[in-house]
């Protein structure tokens, strides 16, 4: 879906760039673009990187029966060759085209991966790593041994108040989710930076017929730049409707009840009873206990969480309300709609219509499924009473 999105948005942001008046009576245009001064060897490239983890998830997940396994896998292998070789092609003569200083435009996303992941590889070829299963029980000494090897365990929620096991399933979620943001984050900018930012950097003066003659390209550089930002952020809400489905917020939300929130009290409390904080102990709503930290009163059905620990705090602000996440997602969603929708009543330029209406219509299906996650997990929530049970 991301890759034909990309695409999609790549051909738009041509017809921007590109589009005539062919209609007119005078004018020398046959044609709605000028495919002459397109590059072709640039187009190609950037359909091949777009289409990188399509690929990848091509070859990790297509499987055949016996009988044509050796020849699934010969397949796939001509198929990586094909676009390894593609690519080396391109990249070639792109470069020929343009100069080496203008392509080190496009090594920009390894910046960005660097600064995201560092130096590692996975983050580029994994499915994504462990989807949510259904709760189960365990108890406190086969916990650690589950999840030892964090990277191969399927999410799950432990159903248990042992606060040590509460705390690290927490840990382990919240690394989880900070790697689904981050391939949000990568994602989103990788596609809207080769599909959209790419064409307008190497958008160039072309020959006419007359070599010593050139035909100058004008276009609307705040329209550019705008496709550029919307199609940045249709990409995020894409991708973090598919990172964040409803089981998934469910699970933080679970976690999130069993954690609780610690708040700071002010130091005129500081002679009121309390307790001396235990990391064993699950605490109830309202008690009062001392840390190092200072003075902090329960908050939560159950608290396992460590007083003034941020990362607890944050998560349980975050996931305790099961519809938060959702509610913003939405909102978000319908902001970028009703906007692209201001924009088309607004345009009056062909080009203009059809890029935003395309667009449009690719987070009109975002939309639509975020509104009927939304619908179903406010029943769902509504009809069971999560918000006052475990």
């Amino acid at each position: 879906m991301l890759f034909v999105f990309g695409v999609i948005m790549m051909s738009l942001q041509y017809i921007n760039l590109y589009k005539t008046v062919w209609w007119l009576p005078q004018s020398h245009a046959q044609y709605a673009l000028n495919f002459y001064l397109i590059d072709f060897y640039l187009v190609g490239f950037i359909c091949i990187v777009l289409s990188t983890r399509l690929l990848i998830c091509f070859v990790q997940e297509v499987q055949g029966i016996k009988l044509f396994t050796w020849f699934l896998q010969m397949f796939k292998i001509l198929l990586v060759l094909g676009a390894v070789t593609g690519f080396c092609f391109t990249i070639y003569q792109v470069v020929l085209e343009h100069g080496p200083k203008t392509c080190l435009f496009l090594c920009y996303p390894a910046v960005i991966y660097l600064v995201l992941f560092g130096l590692a590889i996975k983050p580029l070829y994994q499915r994504y790593q462990a989807w949510p299963k259904p709760a189960y029980g365990v108890d406190r000494q086969t916990v650690p041994a589950k999840c030892k090897n964090k990277e191969e365990t399927s999410l799950g929620h432990t159903c248990t108040l042992t606060p040590d096991v509460v705390r690290e399933e927490v840990d382990l979620l919240k690394k989880d989710f900070n790697c689904r943001l981050k391939q949000v984050l990568f994602n989103s900018l990788t596609t809207s930076f080769y599909a959209t930012g790419v064409p307008v950097w190497f958008s160039q003066n072309a020959h006419s017929n007359c070599d010593a003659c050139w035909n100058t390209l004008y276009y609307d550089s705040l329209w550019m730049w705008q496709h550029v930002c919307l199609t940045w952020l249709s990409a995020v809400l894409m991708l973090t409707c598919h990172f964040l489905p409803p089981q998934y917020l469910h699970l933080l939300h679970k976690s999130a009840r069993h954690l609780g929130r610690w708040q700071r009290m002010e130091a005129r409390h500081a002679h009121v009873p309390y307790n001396a904080w235990s990391e064993l102990q699950v605490w109830p709503q309202g008690a009062l206990v001392k840390h190092v930290r200072g003075l902090f009163k329960a908050e939560g059905i159950n608290v396992t969480a460590e007083p003034g620990n941020s990362l607890h705090s944050r998560f349980y602000m975050l996931f305790h309300q099961p519809m938060r996440v959702m509610n913003w997602l939405v909102f978000l969603t319908c902001l970028v709609v009703g906007y692209q929708f201001f924009c088309l009543v607004q345009s009056s330029e062909w080009s203009h219509v059809v890029s935003l209406a395309l667009l449009m219509f690719c987070n009109f299906y975002t939309l639509f499924k975020l509104m009927r996650d939304w619908f179903i997990m406010g029943k769902v929530y509504k009809d069971h009473d999560y918000g006052l049970t475990n």
